[in-house]
This record gives C-alpha cells, sequence and structure tokens, in this order.
C-alpha cells in the first residue's frame, strides 16, 4: 500500500517522555543514564537553596557523582553568551542546562543551541516554571536534547515531574516512577490557564506601574511579556535590602508573596556577586490560574503599605 490510511510508524515525531515524583528525580534518571565517570556538567550561576530544599537543580548533578561549573547571566536572567562559550571552550562538558526563569523565554536560546552543537554538549532546558511556555510558538522547549517539567509548580499538584527527550538515543534505562500523573495532566485545559496567567500578569503590571513608587523604589525585572510565553509569577526588583520584611508583611496580610531563589547556593554567591544582590531583592507576585483579579489591586495595596513602612 503506497499510503496506509491511518498513521502507522511509531517514531515520527516521537518524543519519549516520563514522569516522575518530582522534576529533581526525573533529572538524575537522565544523568545517571547519560553521564560518564569523567563528564562534567555546566549550569547557569543563578540557582536557589532552602534548607527544606535543598537545590533541585544542583543536588541531582551531585548525586549523579558529576563535576559541575557555573556561568553568568545578565541582570534580566538571560544567558551571558560569551562568558558561556568561555567555560565550554575550557572545560569537558557532556550537559549544559539553560533555565527560562519565572516562564519568560531565554531569546538567547538558538545561539545557546548553536554553541552545544559547536562544543558537542547536551543541551538541558529546565521548563520547571515554563510548562505553558512550551506549548506555545517561541522557543521554550523546541532547542534542548532534553526537556525538565516541574508539573507541581505549574498545577495543583503535590508532586509531578516530566522529562520529555527529543533526542531519543539519550533514552536508555530510564523509568517512571509516577506514570499515572499523565491521567491528571491531560485533564486541564492548558489554552485556558496560559490565558488567565497571561491575564494576571498584565492587570498585576498596569497596576503596579501606576503606583508612584514604581521605578524609584522597585522595578520589574522585565516590563514585556512576549505573545509566545505564559508566566510563572512576575518578578519584581525591590531596591534596597527590605525586600524579605515585605514579603513577611504581605503574606501577613493574607496575600501569598513568593520569593523564589532567595538564597543562591554557596558555590556561587562569591564569584557572582550581582547576581547574589538580584537574589535578594527579587520577589515574585502570583500570577497562577486561582486568583480571581478583583483582589489584585488590594494585593498592590499591601505591598504598597511594606514597601513604604519604616
Amino acid at each position: 500500500m503506497l499510503l496506509t490510511k491511518t498513521a502507522q510508524l511509531h517514531d515520527v515525531y516521537r518524543q519519549p517522555s516520563f514522569f516522575y515524583t518530582s522534576a529533581r528525580e526525573g533529572m538524575l534518571d537522565f544523568l545517571t543514564n547519560v553521564l560518564e565517570p569523567s563528564d562534567r556538567v555546566l549550569l547557569p550561576a543563578y540557582i536557589g537553596w532552602s534548607k527544606n530544599e535543598g537545590s533541585g537543580v544542583l543536588d541531582p548533578v551531585f548525586e549523579a557523582g558529576a563535576e559541575v561549573n557555573f556561568y553568568n547571566l545578565h541582570s534580566d536572567l538571560s544567558v551571558n553568551l560569551d562568558d558561556l562559550e568561555r567555560q565550554l571552550h575550557d572545560g569537558s562538558y557532556r550537559v549544559l542546562v539553560v533555565i527560562h526563569y519565572f516562564g519568560r523565554s531565554d531569546s538567547q536560546l538558538p545561539a545557546v543551541r548553536e554553541l552545544a552543537d559547536r562544543y558537542n554538549v547536551l543541551l538541558m532546558e529546565d521548563l520547571a516554571h515554563s510548562f505553558f511556555s512550551a506549548l506555545g510558538t517561541g522557543v521554550a522547549g523546541k532547542f534542548g536534547d532534553v526537556s525538565l517539567y516541574s508539573l507541581h509548580k505549574m498545577f495543583p499538584f503535590e508532586q509531578g515531574g516530566l522529562i520529555r527527550y527529543s533526542d531519543t538515543s539519550l533514552v536508555r534505562n530510564q523509568r517512571s516512577t509516577l506514570p499515572q500523573i499523565a491521567a491528571q495532566l491531560l485533564s486541564y485545559d492548558f489554552s485556558a490557564i496560559s490565558r488567565a496567567r497571561r491575564l494576571n500578569f498584565m492587570t498585576l503590571i498596569e497596576l503596579l506601574s501606576s503606583i508612584p513608587e514604581f521605578g524609584s523604589r522597585f522595578q520589574f525585572l522585565w516590563p514585556v511579556l512576549s505573545d509566545q510565553d505564559v508566566p510563572q509569577t512576575l518578578p519584581v526588583r525591590i531596591f534596597g535590602n527590605r525586600r524579605d520584611d515585605i514579603y513577611r508583611g504581605v503574606n501577613e496580610d493574607g496575600y501569598g508573596l513568593v520569593s523564589l531563589y532567595h538564597t543562591l547556593i554557596p558555590q556561587v554567591r562569591a564569584k557572582f556577586p550581582e547576581l547574589n544582590l538580584l537574589s535578594r531583592q527579587v520577589t515574585n507576585f502570583p500570577v497562577h490560574q486561582d486568583i480571581d483579579a478583583s483582589i489584585l489591586p488590594a494585593m498592590v495595596e499591601s505591598f504598597r503599605k511594606h514597601l513604604n513602612a519604616s
């Protein structure tokens, strides 16, 4: 038969996917199946740590027994291509990780892909914050050999991680530990969630940019949301050293402000002082799909009150 009535070839456009209790469990499964003893992993320098959770990106590298190094980022958390190339040129790396922070795609990803090919390294896209951005037509999730997702950060799940392989040759002995979460995932309307998150983000941008303290007391890490991206949160940089006081005050008022990457891992704090300062100043406004937009003005007023508290 010249043309079959239905699709028959299992490998056409197939990207093998594995589901885990967490993204870090999936990352460890990838690393232990791919790395050789002498292989090294290159990570971005903006990596968080907490007493309760450790570091979701760094810990699996250590658990896999790999040596690690870090490359610099710009102040908007986009890849510093010059520093990245210096690191790739000087070291024998097997895996390069790019993080799409807070749901924003790194627009330089095509150039990162070129460097990965030039220096023969595997590119992992950390899409823990960018599940919905990767569904769009932008660059997120389109250039990595491996894509990593943290489902519980984007959906009302207590746990859940996903690894997707665009390079099928990397699939060896990987095994899902939570395959049943796929059914939960497919029970949601991704388009509706994306629209809600984008609307909440843009509503907050309008509200926050209209208060007198904007520009002098705080600024947006990035004020423009591309048409292809769906935010995880709205990151705001607060000038000075009162970020933690403001965070506590707003939460005590009943509004769930968060401070992601509030403490960087010890390995990068002294080596990357500008990123370390940034980590102590950024807080994140929620934009998730549960939000009733009518409550956002009151949240902004709470933020303003604590921003101006002595």
